[in-house]
């Protein structure tokens, strides 16, 4: 166990401060010595959708190195900390299909279950058969219907308790390399270091819409600017500070209240 480690580079946004201890896991024995420590904790995976404050984190971050893939036929058991675009790579060596959408999202299986990562229509929760879980020293194993998936949602995200091990996913058809392409067009290339969306789209709205029609693309605090590309996302030019993004996530919601009296959500996560 490490500690004082600076978080800057464990995360896509490149923001935040230093956790008070910081340790990589491989076995559910080393996870469960680590909690038994009863220490405030939070599981990071590479970081793609968590905010981390400048001010750090008093606690354990932890991270997975459960990386294990169990194939049978048209299953793939994969272990929590797999990256999602080493499992998109291993279904084309296999040729199975489902996961080309994933090409081009950031993450790991683990943080892709807890917030049901996805595009439209298509998500991480609808390929799932099964999920392993350590909920206060004991492996459970929920079925589908167990993990409540929804938007963006998952049990996962309301039970901080429940800890992530693997995922038994389905595989459906045959790998379509066109898909791959496609999917990955999409996610334009973009100067500076990014979370993703930081909002969830409403059922008759998208949040970069309302942004972007707030005239907001492009509106910069210190080092951190609402993206051109798509007003969801907001950048960091190189050295912006977790207040920077927190200051143009409220003027996005103060902005988008006004005009369409609509409370705009956020899917990210916090640390510190």
């Amino acid at each position: 166990m490490q500690e004082n480690v600076s978080l800057k580079n464990k995360n896509t946004f490149k923001i935040g401060g230093k956790a008070k201890y910081y340790i990589e896991v491989s076995s559910k024995e080393e996870l469960k010595k680590v909690l038994a420590l009863n220490l405030p904790f939070f599981v990071l995976g590479e970081g793609s959708n968590v905010l981390v404050s400048d001010n750090g984190f008093n606690g354990i971050v932890i991270k997975l190195n459960f990386k294990d893939i169990l194939i049978k036929d048209n299953t793939i058991q994969v272990g929590a900390g797999l990256l999602l675009r080493d499992l998109v790579l291993k279904a084309k060596e296999l040729n199975l299909g489902g996961i080309e959408w994933a090409i081009g999202i950031p993450g790991t299986i683990g943080g892709a279950l807890f917030g049901n990562a996805g595009v439209p229509n298509f998500t991480i929760g609808n390929m799932v058969k099964q999920v392993k879980v350590l909920e206060k020293n004991k492996v459970k194993t929920f079925k589908k219907q167990d993990c409540l998936f929804n938007y963006r949602d998952s049990i996962f995200k309301k039970n901080k308790d429940l800890i992530i091990l693997s995922a038994l996913l389905e595989f459906k058809g045959h790998f379509n390399e066109e898909l791959v392409k496609k999917f990955f067009k999409k996610r334009k290339s973009i100067k500076g270091y990014s979370i993703g969306s930081i909002f969830k789209n409403g059922e008759n709205y998208y949040a970069g819409k309302l942004i972007d029609d707030c005239g907001l693309k492009g509106k910069q605090v210190g080092d951190a600017i609402i993206s051109y590309e798509n007003a969801n996302w907001i950048i960091n030019l190189g050295n912006a500070s977790s207040k920077d993004i927190e200051d143009l996530i409220l003027i996005a919601k103060t902005k988008v209240k006004e005009k369409f009296n609509i409370d705009l959500v956020e899917e990210i996560r916090r640390l510190g």
